[in-house]
């Protein structure tokens, strides 16, 4: 019965709004068409209990309550698998998965950030580069057929993972550091020789700016699976030997300096050469002996994932805490040894900064305005969406940096020679600008948008604006069920949000999630991101924007997407954080200050399901001779306006 209603639901959502969007041209899928979600696999969903604790490892690393932040929760490919299978990321509207890294990692330290240990979890503790963390795999495939042991057992999973994806039509993106390790090898502060594994100097030592610490050692404790960094040399996987070094397993091979507390957010070089806390920096400076061979390592082991197991993209972790050069050669070399796929993986990289020259530097390559790192994690933008949206209660903050990110994206500083994002594209046809990751919250010290005292209302406008602003749409797993982080504040950094959410359940929650308010939402504008051109490939012109002074500032905010020489396709985006009802009245001009459309062009506001009350009918606005357009914004609530198609017979009037 209950699934019978919820395909009744979802046809019927799926005929409204196909009624709406119909002659919406079929375009060639690219990358600017996707939608991203987001997911630490091992919070995801649990949908294989007997790898918790995999075989050799301490017991006291997983917490089957799910609730300590630092521990396993049990998160795998299985649970991903069960969701593809119930169609939820299909139904959702989802396109592309980017999943934490999937690598072996060390699996437990006993000192990181604030003095105390935590678990390899979240993927970013690289032990081999050229295996999968045994957290992540099962011991048979869906239908119970065995896989073989060891590395081509759990290789052999994540590539079924990938190919059942891809059958559904969905691109897998994973998640990649060249930066650091795990802390595969100690600090012997004692000089004894032995790892003291609860003696924090062997674990964060410090910072060394003139010359190295010459007394690290390679550590081994198998219950935390730590060990020298794999691989040590040629791999064989299915067959098939990769003739791999070993430099990943050479102490030169690592910076071996320390960690400075204030580093991570230095801009003087040290963020470059030191640690993350008791993680272990790879030395990436290209006059080193071992640059070139430490290059084609990497190149050669993420090529593997790329053209054996299926990736369709790569997300590059920690890229300004690397050298530059190392990521033109490094993706330079990537795109070259995968040939013709090239043209169609994804790559983006991660700088931890809201500054738009720091961002875009590194689409740029050192040497010319070949592309390097094709795409960014857009985090200017992030940031002003969180200072206009996320406020306490019936609170709102200002948009006006948000503008700012708009025009920075195409813009560039007054007197510089090139803009901030390379306009070049890439082997995909596309440039930086197009491949932007626009976004709003993530596993990192950001946190999860949805905290205390933040709605699920006001956490579903938050991912209205990631999903109708300019670049490539990412939402973080669990917000599209307004997934609340209860521990979460306004303001401070934490990693409280990384929370589990679908629990071992045999997939019975993922059917209940689509029944929600916010996930129908999410759904609903998703839907109008696919139908309406301008909200994927358009550009964006705000067009009304309170001043901040103003005591009339109700918390609107308008913007147009469109695209050059199709006013036809204008799309227009308000939104309205106030408690009371409003109208507009913009000019609808566009960033080149062209008028958008034509006089007396009428635009249909579009009933979104989930946001709007049910049954509520659409509305009309026409544009006067001034470009003017009266528009009525609902409080509390966002606004999608189309240009109405016209009817032959009311062509022929």
């Amino acid at each position: 019965m209950y699934a019978s209603v919820m395909r009744c639901l979802i046809l019927c959502l799926s005929g409204f709004l196909m009624s709406l969007f119909s002659g919406a041209a079929e375009e060639k899928r690219t990358w600017q068409d996707e939608v991203i979600y987001f997911m630490l696999t091992d919070r995801f969903f649990d949908g294989d209990p007997t790898n918790n604790s995999p075989k050799g490892a301490a017991a006291n690393l997983h917490d089957p309550k799910q609730n300590d932040i630092d521990s396993y929760h049990g998160g795998d490919f299985r649970g991903i698998e069960i969701a593809l299978e119930h169609h939820y990321f299909n139904n959702l509207g989802i396109t592309a998965i980017w999943i934490t890294p999937p690598v072996r990692n060390v699996w437990n330290t006993s000192y990181d950030m604030n003095d105390k240990g935590k678990t390899g979890y979240h993927g970013y503790w690289t032990q081999d580069f050229m295996d999968i963390d045994p957290h992540l795999t099962s011991a048979t495939k869906m239908d119970g057929t065995p896989y073989p042991e060891g590395r081509d057992g759990r290789m052999a999973h994540y590539r079924d993972l990938i190919n059942l994806a891809h059958r559904k039509g969905i691109r897998i993106i994973q998640d990649i550091v060249c930066n650091h390790t795990g802390p595969v090898f100690y600090y012997d502060t004692n000089g004894n020789g032995k790892f003291d594994r609860f003696g924090k100097n062997e674990w964060i030592t410090p910072y060394k700016r003139d010359g190295f610490h010459s007394n690290t050692k390679w550590a081994k404790l198998p219950e935390w699976n730590i060990d020298r960094t794999q691989p040590a040399g040629p791999v064989t996987v299915f067959g098939k030997t990769i003739p791999l070094t070993g430099i990943l397993g050479r102490m030169e091979t690592y910076g071996r300096k320390g960690f400075n507390g204030d580093s991570l957010g230095k801009r003087d070089g040290e963020e470059v050469m030191c640690d993350f806390f008791s993680l272990r920096d790879i030395w990436t400076d290209p006059s080193a002996k071992h640059y070139d061979e430490l290059v084609d390592e990497f190149v050669r082991i993420f090529a593997f994932y790329i053209e054996e197991i299926g990736v369709d993209g790569l997300r590059i972790d920690t890229i300004k805490h690397v050298h530059h050069q190392f990521w033109a050669d490094f993706t330079s070399r990537l795109r070259k040894k995968i040939g013709h796929r090239a043209k169609d993986v994804i790559l983006f990289g991660e700088a931890y900064d809201g500054a738009p020259e720091v961002l875009g530097k590194y689409t740029y390559s050192t040497n010319s305005n070949d592309v390097s790192i094709g795409g960014m994690l857009n985090f200017q933008m992030c940031w002003a969406m969180r200072n206009y949206l996320r406020h306490g209660g019936k609170n709102f903050g200002h948009a006006n940096g948000i503008e700012r990110a708009m025009s920075d994206l195409h813009g560039g500083p007054r007197n510089g020679t090139r803009p901030y994002y390379n306009a070049q594209p890439g082997p995909d046809g596309l440039n930086a600008r197009q491949k932007s990751i626009t976004f709003i919250e993530n596993h990192d010290g950001i946190n999860r948008f949805r905290v205390d005292n933040i709605t699920s209302r006001r956490n579903t406008l938050a991912n209205a604006m990631v999903l109708t602003l300019e670049g490539i749409p990412c939402l973080y797993y669990g917000t599209e069920n307004g997934l609340h982080d209860t521990r979460g504040k306004i303001g401070p950094d934490t990693e409280t949000g990384r929370l589990t959410f679908i629990r071992t359940n045999k997939g019975e929650q993922v059917k209940r999630i689509q029944t929600s308010d916010a996930f129908r939402a999410t759904r609903a504008l998703i839907q109008a991101r696919k139908h309406l051109p301008a909200l994927r490939r358009g550009r964006t012109a705000p067009l009304w924007l309170d001043s901040r002074k103003s005591k009339h500032d109700d918390g609107t905010f308008l913007y147009a997407r469109y695209i050059p020489g199709n006013p036809e396709d204008t799309v227009l985006v308000g939104f309205n954080l106030s408690q009371n009802d409003s109208t507009l009245s913009p000019a609808l001009i566009s960033s080149q200050q062209h008028p958008l459309v034509p006089e007396g062009t009428v635009f249909e506001r579009i009933p979104l399901a989930g946001i709007d009350a049910p049954g509520t009918p659409p509305e009309f606005a026409t544009v006067a001779a001034n470009e003017r357009i009266n528009l009525p914004l609902k409080s509390d609530g966002v606004s999608i306006w189309r240009v109405k198609k016209q009817t032959k017979q009311s062509q022929g009037k």
